[in-house]
Parts: structure tokens; sequence; C-alpha cells
């Protein structure tokens, strides 16, 4: 079974919303960092779950 975590972590490195590293690579990066170039992570739409919720367990029609 695939790391999913890892996966996410990876991914969100690779678009620019967080920064990636391993045990190994980790004082490297610590020395470099320019947290400046992050991204800001989007709002999340906690109504877009709660609608395919009720949907799916028909609590609206």
């Amino acid at each position: 079974m695939d790391n999913h975590q890892l996966e996410l972590a990876r991914q969100l490195h690779k678009e620019g919303y967080l920064f990636y590293c391993t045990c190994s690579t980790l004082v490297e990066l610590l020395k470099s960092v320019d947290l400046s170039s992050l991204k800001r992570f989007p709002p999340g739409k906690p109504e877009l779950f709660s609608e395919f919720l009720d949907k799916v367990v028909r609590f609206k029609k």
C-alpha cells in the first residue's frame, strides 16, 4: 500500500504550498529555506462536503 501522506506532502511541495524534506535533507533545507516563496493555501469550502453528504444520506432531495 502506498504512503498517501508522503504522496500528499510531495504534491503540495511541488505546487509551492509547503517545503518537503526527509530526515537526511532537513538540515540543508533549514539552512536554505525562503518561507516567503510559499503560496498561501486557499481556504476550505466545508459547505461542499455537507451538501454532498446531505445528498448521499438523502437529508435533502
